[in-house]
């Protein structure tokens, strides 16, 4: 009898010491949704669950396909999800209006010079015919735009400010990115603000010309962000393991970018990466197509933040004052950045 109760205790033992041995991802993960659009933008995110940065974390991320960034919003303020890949919009600041906690925490894309992966396109016969020749040909245009209430329409906005229009003197159709294409052949539309690979697609089937990246008229616009529900957030310790893995995803990949292009080392690694996360089989398209610049420290764009905003207060889009301190918070992920080390800008 001694001799079985002493065969127990060494199996029991045996038995404890290869579970403190296995791995992080054999044992028990802390489970995060994430919604995702499966946009270029989301890679950072794509990239930290495919090369296990998460499991590293003690993480099991489980990304959730949504066809738009206001989608997020709901499911966010519900605990649904517990972080969005989504962009700021007069339906975010509304619903942190209503009581919904959650915060703008790090970037997930960024129009700037060379990595203007959004542009405003034109119809391909207008330009051919000589009747679209400068932002001022803007006036008495349809202009497609994602969604009412999107930070989209303040883009628009500065394109109509520089060519000294009003406001009111475009008309706005509210398309999703994937009706541009058919709704320029269409000629449903006149212009839109587009976004890769759309562009790209639409350049190169002669639907529309790229008529000015953001750049243009908009110097940096912060267009895609990561968003938290206010419980994920409280819990920091998590949420900074979260941020770390999805920086060095984003580091992944912002070390493959050169001169506006995925161009860089393991250029072919990252564009096949991005057709598996987007369904995207045409490589030579993402080759040509503007990459988002995706800061792999997490900065944020305030001043563009701030604009948008004030914009959407402006047209009476969000129904009263946000204070934007209480909405944006990037301290989380300047904790994970002290952990990793600043890492450099793409080039």
């Amino acid at each position: 009898m001694l001799r079985k109760s002493g065969l127990i205790s060494a199996l029991m033992l045996l038995s404890a010491v290869f579970l403190s041995a296995m791995p992080v991802q054999a044992q028990s993960l802390r489970l995060v949704k994430v919604g995702i659009t499966n946009l270029s933008s989301d890679i950072g995110l794509f990239l930290a669950e495919k090369r296990g940065y998460f499991r590293d974390e003690g993480l099991k991320v489980e990304l959730i396909p949504l066809d738009a960034g206001a989608k997020m919003i709901a499911p966010l303020g519900s605990g649904d999800i517990d972080v969005g890949a989504g962009a700021t919009s007069a339906g975010l600041y509304n619903a942190v209006n209503r009581g919904l906690k959650i915060k703008i925490v790090a970037d997930k894309g960024t129009n700037r010079a060379e990595y203007s992966y959004k542009a405003l396109m034109v119809r391909t016969d207008l330009i051919e015919s000589g009747q679209f020749k400068t932002l001022a040909d803007l006036k008495g245009k349809k202009v497609a735009i994602i969604a009412k209430g999107a930070a989209d329409e303040s883009v628009i906005n500065q394109a109509v400010l520089k060519a000294g229009l009003a406001d009111n003197d475009i008309e706005r159709i509210f398309l999703p990115f994937s009706q541009h294409m058919s709704a320029f052949v269409n000629k449903a539309i006149d212009a839109a603000i587009s976004s890769e690979p759309g562009v790209s697609l639409m350049t190169k089937e002669r639907a529309a010309v790229r008529f000015s990246g953001l750049d243009g008229f908009y110097p940096v616009q912060q267009t895609a962000v990561l968003l938290m529900n206010g419980r994920f957030f409280a819990d920091q310790e998590t949420a900074v393991k979260f941020l770390k893995a999805y920086l060095r995803g984003v580091r992944d990949y912002t070390t493959t970018l050169n001169g506006g292009k995925i161009s860089g080392p393991d250029a072919d690694k990252m564009i096949a990466s991005i057709s598996e996360m987007t369904g995207i089989r045409d490589l030579s398209l993402l080759r040509d197509s503007v990459p988002p610049y995706i800061d792999p420290n997490g900065a944020l764009a305030l001043d563009s933040i701030k604009m948008d905003f004030d914009y959407f207060r402006k047209k009476g889009l969000v129904a009263k004052d946000v204070d934007l301190s209480e909405v944006v918070d990037t301290t989380l992920v300047k904790q994970a950045v002290q952990v990793l080390g600043q890492a450099p800008l793409p080039k």
